[in-house]
């Protein structure tokens, strides 16, 4: 009998979901009253209803992609309100851009039992330029409120008909309704790459479409209580896991008319790239630096040698606008005069520079990972380009667009697996792999000086290399000494820092050092007749990054590295040790990581050596379990405390213990 009565309550709940009303201005009371999620009680806000339609126009003799939008948002709290803005990104190239109309939108609000609506104003509608290859229309509702109803519908017309962007089914917070319809024409054949851990499956019917006389083949999707994607720590592009949908054009079969294959392998984009003037002419004019690189380059033979001195004359003599690209914005020439440009004016700068002084150089075209990861050989989902060169059995990349890269230490995000080697003076065009990042060993010291009211004095010295001394580097420029040091000791549990001193941070070779004094009030518990001291002090890991129950993506780290902890504390006078952390050793299956913990006692100090590794800059989801317990392990060894008594029968030491 409850197994019936649950079934009806289903059946019942489901006809409610697919009875709602969806048409735009027809918001309903109960929308209003909701309180919370049904199934996510912890949500700020959640999609409503999303429908989403693609569609091609033909009129004046051109064709468009149209998309309409049409989305219903309800706000549960004030940490909702950051959904009631949304944002319009618009394609562009130097001919063609995409455009937004028609926008429309309201706030439904209720007030006194009745449903106030406050309708957006078109000068409420913001526009700029987000980059070189993108416009951005923004606006913000009105009056939104905790549990508003916010709801708006516009349509993008695009140029770039063979240019489908993802349907994204899965958001940051959950979905009630989504659908979302794709209508092409029969004989263009679409291939759908499914993107996510969500399993869907579309409607597919054929039908005549009057607005541009052709059959079309109509792929509908239709999602009910689609969750939110939670965002987690160390993720490399969270995008990449959203569900949805990628398409891509593999072929145009039209009988008695096109018959056309556009199936591409990873070696047809690079050529396609290496046709392009940019790659094919530009990279040989040397014209515009000749007479610099010769003075620079002057007696100068060895390969290596003249690679250091180009990469480094690249960076400092341009600057990167912040903008992404795989061919050039300004190109050589007006970079040079201009001392600034997109990634590609200034990698590709350093391409033509080392060609010119004989060095085997070509481009390696990626896309990085805050861009996306290319699941398929495509050419638009690539958006950088870095340089390459092979010194005899050596190979170097490099991107000169950040001033604390190096050869082969490049910026995280473009550690994104592959690229394509663009070298078309030996007709090579490849997918190869990308150099993975090499490990970053940090030492840490600390002379700690334990005083019986609980007070630490001491030194800190650490030293740190590749990736870890390129953050360094980043943050200490970034911030004024006053700042940096305000930062560094909140992350240092609140000590207090004097005699700051650091090494080698304003230069993008080598490692960097650090070096300060601090004081540390409340460093160690007293408690009755004794202390209570956790031996790597503020240099514990106090929470577990990884806290959900499972996993379905990677982890990245960025890179991989090794933190060595070195600790000296000096045991007051008139206290004894009663009891230290035992001696620890862990390792991860498959060779992912270690951690050490020896501790010993000599006379009146003790001493600790840890060393915490994780050897792999990405660990797939079948180790997450493990990763995370590792983590747990080492937290719980680092919070372990040593634990030292007062000497019985020394009353200077009581009372000074007692006044605490």
């Amino acid at each position: 009998m409850v197994r019936k009565l649950l079934i009806i309550a289903l059946i019942f709940n489901f006809s409610i979901t697919f009875a709602q009303d969806y048409e735009f201005g027809k918001v309903s009371k109960e929308e209003l009253l909701e309180k919370e999620h049904p199934l996510e009680k912890d949500a700020h806000a959640a999609i409503l209803y999303r429908n989403q339609n693609t569609y091609y126009y033909s009129g004046s003799g051109y064709a468009n992609l149209i998309t309409e939008v049409h989305e219903r948002i309800k706000i549960y709290s004030k940490d909702g309100f950051d959904y009631a803005t949304e944002v319009i990104n618009l394609y562009k190239n130097r001919t063609e851009t995409e455009s937004v109309s028609k926008i429309t939108a309201n706030t439904y609000t209720l007030e006194d039992g009745k449903v106030v609506v406050s309708k957006l104003d078109k000068n409420q509608v913001f526009e700029s330029e987000l980059s070189y290859n993108f416009n951005q229309k923004k606006f913000t509702m009105p009056n939104v409120k905790e549990g508003s109803v916010i709801e708006f519908k516009y349509k993008i017309t695009s140029p770039f008909i063979w240019n489908i962007d993802d349907f994204r089914f899965q958001h940051n917070i959950p979905v009630k309704k989504m659908i979302a319809e794709i209508r092409t024409p029969k004989g263009f054949n679409f291939k759908q790459t499914h993107k996510g851990f969500l399993f869907f499956r579309p409607k597919t019917i054929t039908k005549r479409d009057n607005r541009v006389g052709m059959d079309m083949v109509v792929s509908t999707y239709d999602l009910t209580n689609v969750p939110s994607l939670k965002e987690e720590s160390h993720v490399d592009n969270i995008n990449n896991y959203r569900a949805g949908i990628m398409f891509e054009l593999v072929s145009i079969n039209i009988p008695g008319g096109i018959n056309k294959s556009y199936a591409q392998t990873w070696e047809d984009v690079a050529k396609i790239i290496g046709n392009s003037s940019d790659y094919k002419n530009q990279l040989d004019r040397t014209g515009s630096f000749d007479d610099e690189l010769d003075v620079l380059l002057k007696d100068k033979t060895d390969k290596f040698e003249i690679t250091k001195l180009i990469f480094d004359y690249v960076k400092k003599t341009t600057e990167w606008n912040g903008i992404d690209g795989k061919y050039f914005q300004n190109g050589l020439k007006k970079t040079l005069k201009e001392k600034k440009g997109n990634v590609a004016d200034i990698n590709l700068l350093l391409v033509a520079m080392l060609r010119y002084a004989g060095v085997k150089a070509n481009p390696v075209v990626i896309s990085t990972k805050d861009n996306s990861f290319p699941f398929f050989p495509t050419l638009e989902r690539l958006n950088y380009v870095v340089a390459h060169a092979q010194i005899g059995d050596n190979q170097y990349f490099m991107d000169a667009t950040e001033e604390f890269s190096d050869l082969n230490l490049l910026p995280v995000k473009d550690y994104n697996w592959k690229g394509l080697l663009v070298d078309n003076d030996n007709m090579v065009w490849r997918h190869i792999d990308l150099i993975s990042p090499q490990k970053a060993i940090n030492n840490y010291m600390l002379k700690v000086e334990l005083l019986s009211d609980g007070t630490l004095n001491g030194n800190y010295k650490a030293r740190f290399t590749n990736h870890t001394a390129y953050d360094f580097r980043k943050d200490y420029e970034d911030k004024s000494m006053e700042e940096f040091l305000v930062d560094r000791e909140s992350r240092f549990s609140g000590i207090e820092i004097s005699n700051y001193e650091v090494k080698n941070a304003e230069t993008y070779a080598g490692p960097v050092s650090e070096a300060f004094d601090f004081n540390f009030d409340n460093g160690a518990d007293i408690v009755n007749d004794k202390i209570y001291i956790s031996p790597l002090s503020f240099l514990k890991m106090d929470e577990n990054p990884f806290k959900a129950e499972e996993r379905e993506y990677p982890i990245d780290f960025g890179y991989p590295f090794n933190n060595k902890y070195f600790v000296t504390i000096n045991i007051p006078e008139n206290f004894e040790v009663e009891s230290i952390p035992e001696t620890i050793l862990m390792k991860l299956p498959e060779n992912l990581g270690e951690f050490k913990y020896m501790m010993n006692q000599k006379g009146d100090k003790i001493q600790l050596s840890a060393n915490f590794e994780v050897n792999k800059a990405i660990i797939g989801p079948q180790n997450y379990l493990i990763l995370k317990e590792y983590f747990n392990q080492v937290i719980t060894k680092e919070v372990e405390q040593i634990v030292l008594s007062k000497i019985k029968g020394d009353e200077s030491a009581e009372s000074t213990v007692g006044g605490r």
